[in-house]
């Protein structure tokens, strides 16, 4: 399996080539190199058979230019091997860090578009008079490409391959993580590669200010997720907008009031507002039917539960009085 493993060597730091990065602030490479020098260096560096760096820039500098060593550990990435199918996407997916994986579905991306001299972003090489037949691809023949790669011969787009190889559940996945490894501070990229943030709250963090991202990635737990649950709910239309595109759309939009917008002209809105607030209340009252915990127990929750912001008392109240004018509108029509 020597042909395509994911092999590890000691190589010389000045033999490494770095191509243009994405991230230009390098942290705190003093504090990394203090960290390398205790424990080690946890992760090898990701390369190319030609040498040219995939991942771990930090880490080269840190061991390069801090510690002043002359050699570095370093994985071997074999793209041509990963396009092939003989590195399976789930074992990569265990190995690799969300940003070094990032790393290796550009570094394929690359070979799958530049190599044949096409833009990345158009689709990858394919059986038709576009590519000659023989064109290499990270070292595969194009025909022997498209029989390893069935999406190719389908016609997929070369981002969306690429995500899949490196590991990645789809291409959105893929593009929510680049953002990350692109916009995000060092602690919020610590945090997703070491799994305490998923991608998507990461790359969600990665849209804020320098600042305000630091901010939240010192949070506890329960408020980071917090905090990214109303950066969720910023990122919803406008109810005005949210009913637009329902409009549009013939679909039902939730809105940043996490409302949803119904697709029904203005005619016909109060009716259709009215048969889903009575749904709402048959819900409530199916809950209410179903519990079986005693009225003492649920009352002395609810005041446990009250605070100066929230009368949950007064709430329930307010629902008691509601429910008993329907229950009293139903009796009078039974009645009749």
């Amino acid at each position: 399996m020597r042909g395509h493993s994911l092999e590890i060597v000691a190589i010389p730091c000045q033999a490494i080539l770095v191509g243009e990065r994405f991230r230009k602030d390098h942290g705190d490479l003093g504090a990394l190199a203090a960290s390398i020098a205790s424990e080690g260096l946890l992760q090898p560096v990701g390369i190319t058979e030609e040498n040219l760096l995939v991942f771990g820039e930090r880490r080269l500098l840190a061991v390069r230019d801090v510690l002043k060593r002359a050699t570095i550990t370093a994985r071997i990435v074999r793209v041509s091997s990963i396009l092939a199918g003989e590195y399976a996407e789930n074992e990569i997916r265990k190995q690799f860090t969300e940003s070094e994986r990032v790393a290796i579905a550009d570094a394929v991306k690359a070979a799958l578009g530049n190599r044949q001299g096409q833009r990345t972003d158009i689709g990858p090489p394919r059986n038709c008079a576009e590519v000659e037949q023989g064109t290499e691809v990270g070292g595969l023949a194009e025909t022997q490409l498209g029989e390893n790669i069935p999406e190719v011969q389908a016609g997929a787009r070369t981002a969306e391959i690429a995500a899949r190889k490196a590991g990645f559940g789809n291409r959105k996945t893929y593009e929510q993580a680049r953002k990350v490894v692109e916009k995000a501070v060092g602690e919020v990229l610590t945090q997703m590669d070491a799994g305490d943030l998923s991608i998507s709250a990461a790359a969600m963090i990665a849209e804020q200010s320098p600042e305000r991202q630091i901010e939240i990635a010192q949070l506890p737990k329960e408020e980071k997720k917090a905090e990214v649950r109303k950066l969720r709910r910023q990122d919803l239309p406008t109810p005005a907008e949210a009913r637009r595109e329902a409009l549009e759309s013939g679909l039902a939009i939730l809105d940043r009031n996490l409302t949803y917008q119904l697709p029904t002209p203005e005619s016909q809105r109060p009716v259709v507002e009215r048969n889903y607030a009575a749904m709402a209340v048959l819900d409530g009252v199916r809950a209410i039917a179903t519990c079986h915990y005693p009225a003492p127990d649920i009352a002395a929750a609810i005041g446990s539960l009250d605070t100066p912001d929230v009368d949950f008392a007064g709430s329930c109240r307010q629902a008691a009085a509601f429910l008993e004018a329907i229950n009293q509108e139903i009796e009078h029509h039974e009645g009749n």
